[in-house]
């Protein structure tokens, strides 16, 4: 069996729901041969957290992740668990990769403007509310990676936005 086939959300009745999404949260992997169901595993099993903390995964060029593909995380109506503060409001994807140290594929990039401008129209986000994780007040890590400029990402779905 192919172990990104068993990634499998848990319907667990103790996670709280997500009321009203109002930010996007981008993350990094921080390994550049991660794989979905192992950041889930990593997730449950060694942090203890009742379910993955991410709601999308966006596979790269390694050999364990499709490169581009979204793989589902936490079902979107539960909170996450991947920005302190911002868990209630937001949702969360996470590129696979260490983005300070490599950058991002093209297909990636992709599926992450595709998968931002459906959810910012599904739930009214403007542009400014699409953050990476480093952005967050008391965040000190580099996440989603060096390698990423939210200025560009933000600008790009502005232009996006403007062209529908």
């Amino acid at each position: 069996m192919h172990l990104n086939s068993v990634i499998v959300t848990v319907e667990d009745k103790t996670l709280l729901e997500l009321e009203k999404v109002e930010y996007l949260i981008i993350h990094h992997s921080q390994r550049n041969n991660d794989w979905p169901a192992f950041v889930r595993f990593r997730h449950l099993y060694l942090r203890g957290w009742k379910d993955i903390g991410y709601h999308w995964l966006i596979g790269n060029t390694r050999p364990f992740t499709v490169n581009g593909k979204v793989y589902p995380g936490r079902l979107e109506q539960f909170q996450g668990a991947h920005a302190l503060g911002y868990n209630d409001n937001s949702l969360g994807v996470c590129l696979i990769g260490d983005f300070d140290k490599i950058v991002p594929s093209n297909k990636q990039l992709h599926a992450l403007f595709r998968l931002l401008l459906l959810k910012m129209s599904q739930y009214n986000i403007p542009v400014e509310n699409v953050l990476g994780h480093r952005e967050l007040f008391g965040v000190v890590k580099t996440c989603p990676g060096e390698n990423i400029d939210m200025r560009i990402i933000r600008e790009y779905l502005l232009k996006a936005k403007e062209l529908t």
